[in-house]
């Protein structure tokens, strides 16, 4: 177990990190393109540590974050060390960490100082991603290949370049190119402020306390 010397610093810490899950998903809500997510909110937020084990949740819907770890799981296992300051990772792929197509994970690695601390990680449900009927969901598919574009963990951005090529592959490969890519620059906002509030907890508290201190978070959900 680790050690917190300062419980009420702690509490101050875990309220925040909670909170920074919360302000992701506003962020989504108030910039995505989509009915789906900003009239039924078929997204979640969350936040995780360096080992992309979850540490908070965004108040959305609860159904998809139990998903969000075997993401993770998925991307850190396909690039290992090949993450960097400026990357984020992107998939959809059932067969490799995803659920189903039209839900996409968008995956923010947050560093300090050159060392990898957290995870902003979102998920939401795009209009359409492919596949032989609009909406991407025809429950008398088949097979897999029926039902859109599987996308495997990729870098979406490197070192702060988007990939221009997935990118292009994305908005050729469904009808409503501009509200999908609306819906995931707005994955991208989520990611980017929970960027930024987590860094200033790192600036607050400093890299010393802040890694016990999300270590702590999971002993304390436990």
């Amino acid at each position: 177990m680790t050690q917190v010397h300062d419980p009420i610093e702690f509490e101050l810490f875990k309220n925040s990190i909670f909170s920074i899950a919360d302000e992701m998903a506003v962020t989504i809500t108030r910039t995505t393109y989509s009915g789906v997510l900003k009239d039924n909110m078929d997204f979640s937020t969350a936040f995780a540590d360096a080992d992309g084990k979850m540490v908070a949740q965004g108040l959305t819907l609860p159904g998809h974050l139990g998903s969000i770890p075997t993401a993770l799981e998925a991307t850190m296992r396909h690039y290992g060390n090949d993450m960097n300051p400026g990357d984020v990772f992107i998939l959809n792929d059932p067969f490799d960490g995803g659920m189903h197509l039209p839900d996409i994970f968008v995956f923010k690695p947050i560093y300090h100082e050159g060392k990898r601390l957290a995870f902003a990680a979102t998920i939401c449900h795009h209009t359409d991603v492919g596949g032989r009927v609009a909406g991407s969901n025809a429950a008398d598919s088949t097979e897999i290949y029926q039902e859109g574009l599987r996308i495997p963990p990729l870098k979406f951005y490197e070192a702060g370049k988007r990939n221009e090529t997935v990118v292009g592959f994305i908005e050729k490969n469904v009808r409503v190119p501009v509200k999908v890519m609306g819906d995931l620059r707005a994955q991208l906002a989520a990611c980017h402020s929970g960027e930024q509030q987590f860094l200033d907890l790192v600036n607050r508290y400093g890299a010393d306390k802040v890694e016990p201190y999300l270590q702590e978070i999971l002993d304390y959900a436990e």
